[in-house]
């Protein structure tokens, strides 16, 4: 960002309003974050008292109020980086979001979930970097590329569901053709059919009628003979919470709940297994087996 030419008593005669227009003319505005807002956000900043001890330097004076628009910028959830425009689109534990990419593909992103990829020349280069749970819904186009720490998913003009979180790697698709690949294994799936990391090896299977696949866009949740502590680690990241279990080693759940209460939810799955819970402060849950 250029500086202009002006003389410290020059720019102390500014407003803070007539500051900020001018250290803002190299930034971007965030997507989803109109100007008005940013500029608001940084006079806020701008407004808190400063102890320090003035400076002499007018360069350390336009360092500083940089400093100030760059921490506006990275406060929102969607932000561009200064050369590349990368883009990162998060839901936090107890969210979920929707976004509509570039190219018009669409993108239902789970609970503690987060997509990486570049705006700047997106729908010639359709790449994006996953961690956690999407649901994609494919404009037909170029290929569309999704990478993950575990593997990396090529799909044409197709919704699938796509799942990554620490070693546990599956994919589903419910229309067109998807091709997943990990080091040197690759698996090409139909609608119907869906493809899961397990010991090393991709394996293939039909999706059976019994089992909702990305039933997590609606807020439904099934399990056929999971570890229980993964439908806990389920739990925390739908509701926010933090849950506490002990004496559920070798323990596996069959069923289904939704992500609409916490109460109803535990209930569920704490009764069949004979555990006991207890919520403290809202958000910090205990669970151990019953005494009787």
């Amino acid at each position: 960002m250029n500086q202009p030419n002006f003389s410290k008593a020059d720019f102390d005669s500014l407003s803070a309003s007539e500051k900020i227009d001018l250290f803002v003319q190299g930034y971007r505005v965030p997507q989803m974050q109109t100007k008005a807002a940013t500029l608001e956000m940084i006079r806020r900043k701008m407004d808190q008292k400063n102890d320090s001890k003035p400076v002499r330097n007018l360069r350390v004076y336009w360092s500083a109020a940089a400093s100030i628009v760059l921490i506006a910028l990275l406060t929102t959830v969607y932000f561009y980086h200064s050369t590349d425009q990368t883009q990162i689109v998060a839901a936090s534990k107890g969210q979920h979001l929707e976004f509509t990419l570039p190219d018009g593909s669409e993108m239902k992103v789970n609970a503690d979930s987060k997509v990486t990829f570049s705006a700047s020349g997106f729908t010639k280069k359709r790449v994006l970097e996953l961690s956690g749970e999407v649901f994609f819904s494919v404009q037909k186009g170029k290929p569309f590329v999704v990478k993950t720490p575990l593997g990396t998913v090529e799909v044409l003009g197709t919704s699938l569901n796509v799942f990554a979180r620490g070693n546990e790697f599956n994919v589903s698709c419910m229309t067109g053709k998807v091709k997943v690949t990990v080091g040197e294994q690759s698996v090409t799936i139909l609608p119907g059919e869906k493809v899961e990391w397990i010991g090393g090896v991709l394996k293939k299977s039909n999706i059976g009628t019994s089992e909702n696949e990305a039933g997590w866009v609606r807020g439904e949740f099934s399990f056929d003979n999971i570890p229980l502590i993964s439908i806990f680690e389920e739990i925390e990241r739908q509701f926010n919470v933090r849950i506490t279990a002990k004496g559920i080693e070798n323990r596996f759940y069959t069923g289904t709940f939704k992500n609409t209460n916490l109460s109803e939810v535990l209930e569920m799955v704490c009764s069949p297994m004979n555990l006991d819970y207890e919520i403290k402060n809202g958000n910090k849950i205990s669970v151990k087996p019953k005494t009787n």
